[in-house]
Parts: structure tokens; sequence; C-alpha cells
């Protein structure tokens, strides 16, 4: 139920059109009732020609002039009132068929409303998580829960589920004519709990399963993912047979988890049935003597037989719904671990703001770790440093030193566990993300952009800028030639994270964002690594441009491009082994020595 009260929240901003679905279902079931009494003057007049009786044993509203109308039409010629129940059930069925289909429509508006603004809070809760959350997901399993878990909700509040939500008001009407014609065939529902009790057994099961298989098709999801978005890979390494293998399994794996699920659910629908109908029939069975015995007219048997019947399908669709009710509960425990999910890394009620940088960047006895099997391995111990304004501050060291821990930490990506991160003095947690963020850029070795223009990507992040400003920063990024050349210039969108161009030419638009940013602090994480040597002296230029008059930290394997930083941190198993210019750390540290020498070959 807690699960329940929290998706039907979403509802609240369109509950006019849950009620509107409801009365619209209530006047569907209430016609559907009036047109089954059609059936006693059918029986008594038209077809055996006696007069119309309707025996009751509870007196209701009007009976009195019911029955007096049911005389006046028991003197009519048959034909006359075969005529009347025509036109009669030919009113009430397009009113029930009006009523059903707005019945239909605003569940399915509510039900869309609410999927819609459910996709938007996860994807907008996402977005706010910190870096952490999404070291440890898969990004398949993300969309999966995106699109395939929030898709199942949709059978709890559309129009699939008012189609058999609407059965239920009709199980009343049906419970009440038997009501009032004969009180004592109400015991019947006393049999209830015997259909009730299979469909809460299969019910729970079938919750589990749909966990399950919702998890399976993530699985099957990332997989997909993978392989899409590595597909140069896979084709380079003939992977393509075990990639096939791996998605095989994974589609298995979820195949058998949704027939097991369908072999239950399929289950419910005849179990009701029988149940219902045997439970039906022994009870006519006792009204049949009093046929024989003439104290019970055909027409108000018949009418009593219908609605004994009747009553057989709402109890079939009470499965239904716990079924559709389990599997969208399933997969709305999935949709709420991701939105009970906390971010780590968080501003404090009412933060400071930051101007831009005027001194320096201190980390004061920084240690952090990183959560791996619910272990803490320690990558940062007791760092000191300090960056004055407008210096160019290198980070060099064996891979998984620690280097590109220390950039993440600026921007706040990653917090310390111990010590404090300062710009100006001002720990960064006592700031706002936006304002520290709006002060640096960040250029990494895996370029990030969009399936947009490059217009778009350079701007990003940048309101109102002119078309001016952003060649200008194309042209400082070495970028404004190559795009030029394009189809559309600068309206060319470059897809999917620009796999339209080369290395070079995503980099150099990386660089233009950065540029058009305008940063007091530059970032810079192994910006050139992967590129050949033209690319490289390219995006080397463009780089030496943006470094002018900025704090910049920056992460390089090749050490020509940090020759003539101001300060060089060397690095080792997470703490600063030395610190200094390039010809001091050339003559003073082996490891600084030993990597010189690994590229260039020997010492000057």
């Amino acid at each position: 139920m807690y699960l329940l009260k929290r998706i039907f929240l979403f509802g609240k901003p369109y509950k006019k059109y849950f009620a509107l679905a409801i009365c619209f279902m209530a006047v569907n079931a209430l016609f559907e009732g009036v047109s089954i009494f059609s059936i006693v003057p059918f029986f008594d007049k038209v077809l055996t020609g006696k007069t119309i009786e309707l025996t009751t044993s509870v007196k209701f509203p009007y009976q009195d002039k019911l029955n007096e109308f049911l005389f006046h039409l028991s003197s009519l010629d048959r034909m006359l009132v075969f005529k009347y129940l025509a036109v009669f059930l030919t009113s009430i069925l397009l009113i029930k068929g009006i009523a059903f289909y707005f019945s239909r429509v605003f569940m399915e508006i509510l039900g869309q409303n609410m999927v819609k603004d459910i996709r938007c809070k996860i994807f907008d809760h996402v977005e706010h998580l910190s870096i952490d959350f999404f070291s440890q997901k898969k990004t398949g399993e993300l969309m999966s829960r995106v699109s395939a878990d929030v898709q199942m909700i949709l059978d709890i509040v559309s129009s699939r589920f008012a189609t058999t939500l609407i059965e239920f008001p009709k199980f009343l009407m049906y419970a009440l004519i038997l009501l009032i014609i004969d009180w004592k065939l109400i015991l019947a529902l006393f049999f209830i709990p015997i259909i009730i009790l299979p469909i809460i057994l299969i019910g729970k099961k079938l919750r589990s399963l749909s966990r399950k298989a919702q998890s399976r098709l993530a699985e099957l999801n990332s997989v997909l993912f993978e392989v899409i978005t590595g597909i140069k890979i896979v084709q380079a390494f003939s992977m393509e047979h075990a990639e096939l293998k791996r998605f095989i399994h994974e589609n298995i794996r979820y195949y058998k988890t949704r027939i097991s699920a369908v072999k239950l659910d399929t289950l419910l629908s005849p179990l009701t049935e029988i149940t219902g109908i045997s439970i039906c029939l022994c009870i006519m069975v006792l009204r049949i003597p009093k046929i024989i015995d003439g104290s019970l007219s055909v027409g108000t048997f018949t009418l009593q037989a219908a609605a004994l019947v009747a009553m057989v399908k709402p109890l079939k669709t009470l499965g239904k719904i716990n079924s559709l009710m389990q599997r969208a509960l399933g997969a709305t425990e999935r949709i709420f671990e991701i939105l009970d999910t906390k971010a780590t890394i968080t501003e404090k009620k009412n933060p400071a703001h930051l101007p831009f940088i005027k001194n320096n960047i201190v980390f004061k006895n920084v240690s952090f770790g990183y959560e791996q099997d619910n272990n803490t391995k320690t990558v940062l111990n007791n760092i000191d440093f300090e960056i004055k304004k407008g210096e160019i501050a290198a980070f060099v060291g064996p891979s998984g030193a620690g280097k590109t821990t220390i950039l993440n930490m600026v921007p706040r990506f990653y917090d310390p566990q111990q010590g404090k991160i300062m710009i100006d003095d001002t720990d960064l947690k006592e700031v706002s993300f936006k304002s520290l963020r709006r002060q640096i850029s960040i250029v990494t070795q895996e370029t990030i952009l969009f399936n947009e223009t490059v217009l778009s990507n350079i701007s990003y992040g940048e309101n109102n800028v002119s078309i001016k400003d952003v060649q200008d920063a194309a042209k400082l990024a070495n970028a404004h030639e190559f795009i030029k050349q394009m189809p559309k210039g600068y309206e060319t969108i470059i897809g999917e994270k620009g796999v339209k161009l080369s290395g070079g030419q995503k980099q150099r638009l990386s660089i233009a964002r950065a540029i058009l940013k305008n940063p007091a602090i530059l970032i810079l994480d192994e910006a050139t690594s992967a590129l050949d040597s033209e690319s490289e002296k390219l995006v080397q230029e463009a780089i030496n441009r943006i470094m002018k008059k900025r704090t910049v930290l920056v992460v390089a394997h090749r050490l020509s491009t940090i020759l003539h930083s101001d300060k060089i941190f060397v690095i080792n198993q997470g703490i600063i082994e030395a610190c200094g210019t390039h010809s001091q750390l050339l003559k003073s540290n082996a490891l600084y020595q030993k990597l010189y020498e690994m590229q260039f070959g020997t010492v000057e």
C-alpha cells in the first residue's frame, strides 16, 4: 500500500481526470444493471406471452410504479413489447458505450501524465546524483528503469486498468440486483474468499517474478548498450560471436523469467472462472424447483441466473487487476530505489556565493578513498599543496596514483573524507555548486559531445551568446576552419558522441566550449593523449591559448605538454612525492627522471 500511495501522489495534479473516469465507470455500471432487467419482460411476455412478474424479497424505491408499468406492458402486443425493448436496449448500449469511451480516455490521460511526470522526476533526480553513483550503476540498467520500469506503471493507471476496474461497479450492481430479488442469494458472496486466496498467493509470486524480469531486462539492455557503443572494439577484436553468446545468455534468462510469470498469470483466469461458475450453477440448481412449482417466473429466474453468471467476470477481473498490480509494484520498487538514492555530495543550506578566484587553491590534509565491495580503497593520503592564481600546476605519476581524483575534487565531484579544499580561504563545502562550477572548465581525454549542432555543443551551458562569440571561441580552438567545411557549418549535427568527427576535431570543439565559458580555473585531464601528432599539435596550440591568464590544473602522461608548468607535482601511491619545476625535478626526483627517460630516452 505504501508503494501505491507514493505512485498515486504523482496523480494528484490530475485528480479531476480520475474523478471523471470514476463517474463514467459508475454510469456504465448503472446502465449495465438497468439493461439486464429487460430479461424479465423478454422472457415473460415476448417469448411466453404471460404476465410480466418481478418477484422480490426486498422492497425498493418506486417499486409500485415499476409494477404498474410492467402490468401495463403485459397488456400490450408481444411484438410491440419486443420493439420497445429493442429501442430501450439500443439507447442503453449507446449510453454505456459513451460512458465506457470517456472512462478509458480520462484514465489514459491520467496515466500518461503520471508516467510523464515520473520519467521527468527520475531524470531530474539522476542528473543531481553524485558521480560515485554512476560509477556503480550500468548505463543500460538506468535506461531500463527510466523506460521499461516506468512504462509498467501504466498497467495500473491507464485505460487498460480502467477496462478492468470498470468491472467492480458492475459487480456491485449485480449483487444489488440479487439482493432485491432474493436476499438469500447474497450468501453466494461468502464463497468469494475461495477465489481470492489463490489470487493473493499467486499475486505475491508474480510481484517477485516481475522484479526479477525487470532486472533481467536491465541486464539485457546493458549488454546491448555496451556492444552498440563499443562496436568498433567488438569488430576490431572479432568478438561478435562472443558478444552474441553473452546477449543470448541474458535474453534466455529474461525469457525464462517472463514465461514463469505468464504461466502464473494465465492460471488465474480459468481458476477463478471455474470456481465462480461452479458456485453459480449450485445456486441456480436450488432455484429450479421454484420454477416447477410456479412460485418463480421464468423471467425472474433468468434474471437471477444472468446476474450470477455476470458476477463471474468481475471475479476474474479481480485476478487480472491483482496480476497487473503486482507486476507494476515490482517495477515500482526499482523506480523508488533510484528516487530514494541520496546524493553523497550535497550543498549546504543557504550556501555562500564563491567569487572568481583571487589568490589560490589549497588542499589541506586531504585524504580520500573509493568504496569497493563495502571496503574503502585509499587513493589520496594527507595531500597538501597550494596553487596560486594564474599558475599552471601539473600532476604526473604512474597510473592509479590519484592524479585524476585530485582534479575531480576541485569542482566537488568528490569530497575529501578528511581535510578540506579551499579557494581563497573558503571551504568548497560552504559554497554553491553553481558559483563554484561556473568558474571551472574541464577538458578530458574522453570528449563529451551531444547529438546536436556544432553551435549547440560549443555554446552548451551558455545563454545569450552570439554566433560571433561562438566563432571567436572556435578560432582560438583551431576549430573554425574545419567547421566551415562541414555541410551546414555551425548548424551541422555532429551525431551521437560526435561520431561524424575525428578525435582531434572533437577535442577542439571541447576546447572551444571551454574557451566560450571563459573560466577562471581550467582543468585538463589527458586532453591530448589519444591524438595523433598533427591533431595533438593543433589541440596543444589551442590549449596554450586558453591557458593564458588562468589557473590551470593539468594531468598529462606526455611530459612534453607540461615542461613549462609553474609547478609539477609528482604523485605516487596517493601521496605527493615531490614538487618543483621540470628542471628541479629532473635533478632531484627519481620517479620523475624515470618517467622522463621512458619518453625521451635520456636525461638532459
